[in-house]
């Protein structure tokens, strides 16, 4: 009886386990070629001592198709995976992978189909576990062919809404491919679900690198030109992004989503050396390591200046994605050249209503652009008013500092760096 719950629950454990190539469908840098009187999309990815090619006649897979598929998999392995799919309605379908209902939904659902069932797998000299496919036991093959979709279909039911039932057929060669070949690898399913196309794609990504004996993983990416080729190739991404700037905000974005998220197991950080990325990936269950700064607790000033500094440095048009996953080190780095003072606030309403406000001449209106060129940031507390300027103008003769003296003289002895402050909220958040 006890043998038998034991093996119930682990029935059930593996029903919310997903398994997952890491070689089939993980993108590479597809090309358009003309061959014969059809045109193909097609990529190219190096194994062992072959090769595996796939092709497609009709588009480049998605993010979306590589979701559906997923899901039409994980099905088939519940039904101790049956070629056959038989889903109760296109709208389920829909609800499941987080998708809304209208009608361009429905219509894209209904490509991602077409587009699965138009994809075909080649695989030469290289055939993964060679002999697990029934038909091809005997010999070695030079070259093996297989597709995912051999059909697919929807029927219309009676009753309130006439639902579309969904009916979908996998190659069995395919199937048979899925279940026994040690390509594959089990992933937790659930977690997967909700994730944004990058997230997603790098959650399975960081199963195929994590290393479960030593409880760690990291691979190495390399520059920027070779983070933008990792991202198109490995995270199965069509973007055509050309520079490392917006590539960095995705994936900062992404692993933010992915370490917030409660049911992923693993903590990742992006790490840079020598202007080299690597990802890391930690067990959140077996891992000491502290989470990333929590950007919104931190001062209301420092967070003005990282965002501006972000937006100055990175060029990146939304910066809190990334504000929001930068290290204590890298924030350090960051503020290594602000400085922050305060002085009175009813002096500092004065300079700013009466001074820097009046532009009534040239000179007045340069010293204005001047000064917010200088000062990256304000915020009252109390009776003072503590703004950050880049410490390059601390010792120069310039609008802000004049108006310092004559208004302030003894402001220097308020000052305190930046860097100094990001270290004692570090101390502050992990006593």
């Amino acid at each position: 009886m006890v043998r038998e719950k034991k093996e119930q629950n682990r029935s059930t454990k593996q029903g919310t386990r997903l398994k997952v190539d890491f070689n089939l469908l993980m993108s590479g840098t597809w090309v358009l070629e003309k061959k014969g009187n059809q045109r193909i999309h097609y990529f190219e990815k190096e194994v062992e001592d072959g090769k595996i090619i796939i092709y497609n006649a009709l588009d480049i897979p998605s993010p979306l198709d590589s979701k559906l598929l997923d899901y039409l998999m994980l099905k088939s392995q519940e039904n101790d995976w049956n070629e056959e799919v038989i889903l109760p309605s296109i709208s389920q379908v829909l609800k499941d992978l987080g998708l809304g209902k209208r009608k361009q939904t429905v219509e894209r659902l209904k490509k991602a189909l077409k587009i699965l069932s138009n994809t075909r797998i080649e695989f030469h000299n290289c055939f993964i576990d060679n002999g697990v496919l029934k038909h091809f036991k005997e010999g070695t093959w030079e070259l093996v062919s297989i597709g995912i979709l051999t059909k697919y279909g929807f029927t219309k039911t009676k009753g309130r809404g006439n639902p579309l039932i969904v009916k979908v057929v996998f190659d069995d060669d395919f199937i048979t491919l899925c279940k026994y070949s040690l390509g594959y690898k089990l992933v937790p399913y659930a977690p997967i679900n909700g994730l944004r196309d990058t997230a997603y794609a790098l959650y399975k990504w960081a199963w195929r690198w994590y290393n479960a004996e030593k409880n760690y993983g990291e691979r190495w990416i390399g520059n920027g030109k070779s983070l933008v080729k990792w991202y198109k190739n490995e995270l199965n991404s069509t973007a055509n992004y050309k520079y490392p700037s917006k590539v960095l905000e995705r994936v900062r974005s992404a692993i933010k989503q992915l370490n917030d998220h409660s049911e992923v197991p693993f903590f990742l950080q992006l790490k840079e050396e020598n202007g080299n990325y690597k990802i890391e990936i930690y067990r959140k269950d077996q891992c000491s390591i502290k989470r990333e700064i929590p950007f919104d607790k931190l001062s209301l000033l420092l967070r003005k200046v990282i965002i501006r500094l972000i937006k100055e440095k990175k060029h990146i048009k939304e910066p809190y994605a990334l504000a929001r996953s930068m290290s204590w080190k890298e924030l350090e780095n960051l503020l290594k050249d602000i400085v922050i003072a305060s002085i009175p606030r009813d002096i500092w309403s004065y300079i700013v209503n009466n001074i820097i406000a009046k532009t009534d001449n040239p000179i007045a209106e340069a010293q204005k652009k001047e000064f917010e060129s200088i000062v990256l940031g304000t915020e009252d507390k109390g009776s003072e008013t503590y703004f950050a300027f880049k410490k390059a103008f601390l010792g120069k003769e310039n609008t802000l500092t004049n108006l310092l003296k004559a208004f302030v003289p003894n402001w220097k002895s308020s000052i305190h760096d930046a860097k100094g402050l990001i270290q004692e909220a570090k101390m502050v958040y992990l006593r």
